[in-house]
């Protein structure tokens, strides 16, 4: 009870203060939830007593090397031998891991699965920046559970790593283009230098994010600074990668700015028995064992073989000029495949796992991507047709930028993965633009491009 004055309430209640509003938790929610369906993954494909295989084997190697105080080489023992054949990002990592448990392989996964549980949270960061709270939240709970990206968390190579580094390069880049600084264009390109050194294929990027926010509508800045700040990045990305390449200066004695992979890749991919085999079309075959090219590549160092896989490769494409278009088109058929891969790539179960007879009635990434994939390309549509096309159809930039290069060299889910959670971002876009249709519709409005909504005759 309030007791009266002349003066006013002896008593009054105290003023009561706004409440703040509850942190949101949602990235911690997608964070925890990935790692666990990753790791659930991981353990029934992989096992605890999993071994590398493949390109795995490689990683693996170059890590423990780097654990036991070897270097960054391959080859055991006093065979050891300093390399640049893998990049380094993915083997320094895992090399803490094995420093900490040994040389168990399964920790190196686990690890990977941590990787792949960060790409939901940085994709809700992304959309968050592009597209507004719903479809940062949608995207990232897509990204949990999309097939592709689960899969691969559960094997020790580049794609979860790069993913995660591309996003974060992505992240930082739009945030500099919002609030243009010089500090923040520095930070951006270092992270696509970091990107860089996970997959070489990331070294271009800055000249197409630096050719994205020159446009008068991106960086708001005078013309001047506007050159300064996209200095700034390319800096960024120089300071990072430098030193890999100095590095690879003095162990190799060559001019290799990351790794020494790229003319063998090319040459894996565009060669007379991957070209005519139908099996093969479009995807890539290790050449070092299948003559002419073995003897031709045997006894060369790392340098001298990527050189000669390159003059080798080049000089076939120049002989099959006509043949470019469809052999470009059967490579990007297979990184944009709707299902999983075919036959020629082996099992990536181990014996005996559940999920092996699964897999072998059911294709999760089939039912996934028709769905998605649709969605997406309303998605597409729908950001190049709104008043912010530019700025949210950045994530437009990767996926064609990798798409270009896939038509290069080969084509594979492999090739896809870094670049789907753009997908997913495109799709979550999708999704909120028919929700927000279907909102309007339902109040009795008519959407009219441009101008907002208007009365509809029956309103």
């Amino acid at each position: 009870m309030t007791i009266a004055s002349a003066h006013g309430p002896l008593n009054p209640r105290p003023p009561q203060r706004p409440r703040n509003p509850a942190p949101d938790r949602t990235w911690l929610l997608v964070f925890v939830a990935a790692l666990a369906v990753r790791l659930a993954y991981t353990w029934l494909a992989a096992g605890p007593g999993a071994a590398p295989s493949s390109d795995a084997a490689e990683y693996d190697a170059v890590a423990w090397n780097l654990a036991r105080g070897a270097g960054f080489s391959l080859g055991a023992g006093d065979g050891a031998y300093p390399t640049a054949f893998v990049p380094p990002v993915v083997p320094w990592l895992t090399s803490f891991v094995y420093r900490a448990s040994g040389h168990v392989y399964f920790a190196a996964l686990v690890l990977q699965c941590v990787i792949g549980a960060l790409v939901p949270v940085l994709l809700y960061g992304l959309a968050g920046l592009l597209f507004g709270t719903p479809v940062a939240r949608l995207s990232a709970w897509l990204a949990v559970f999309d097939p592709l990206l689960v899969f691969f968390s559960g094997y020790l190579l580049t794609e979860t790593s790069f993913a995660a580094a591309l996003l974060l390069a992505l992240l930082a880049t739009v945030h500099w283009v919002r609030t243009p600084r010089r500090g923040r264009s520095l930070g951006a390109g270092m992270l696509w230098g970091l990107a860089a050194l996970t997959r070489p294929t990331a070294l271009l990027l800055p000249l197409v994010m630096a050719a994205w926010a020159w446009v008068p509508i991106g960086l708001t800045v005078q013309p001047r600074e506007r050159k300064r700040q996209i200095l700034f990045l390319l800096l960024g990305t120089a300071l990072v990668v430098a030193p890999w390449t100095l590095r690879n200066a003095a162990a190799l004695k060559a001019f290799v700015p990351v790794t020494t992979g790229a003319g063998r890749a090319l040459l894996d991919s565009n060669n007379d028995r991957v070209w005519n085999d139908p099996a093969l079309r479009g995807n890539a075959l290790t050449v070092y064992s299948i003559e002419p090219y073995a003897s031709e590549l045997r006894g060369h160092s790392e340098p001298e073989t990527d050189r000669r896989a390159r003059a080798i490769a080049l000089a076939f494409l120049r002989e099959h000029a006509g043949e470019w278009p469809a052999a470009a088109a059967a490579k990007i058929g297979r990184m944009w495949r709707l299902g999983a891969e075919g036959g020629t790539t082996g099992s990536w179960q181990r014996p005996g796992s559940p999920l092996a007879p699964v897999l072998r009635l059911l294709d999760p990434l089939l039912l996934w991507s028709v769905p998605v994939f649709l969605l997406a390309l309303a998605g597409v549509i729908d950001t190049l047709r709104g008043s912010r096309r530019w700025f949210q159809a950045v994530g437009l930039i990767p996926l064609l930028y990798t798409t270009l290069l896939a038509a290069v060299f080969w084509g594979a889910l492999r090739i896809r993965v870094p670049v789907q959670p753009m997908v997913l971002l495109y799709a979550a876009a999708g999704i909120e633009a028919a929700r927000r249709m279907w909102r309007v519709r339902r109040s009795g409005f008519t959407v009219v491009e441009g101008r907002g909504t208007r009365a509809s005759a029956g309103a």
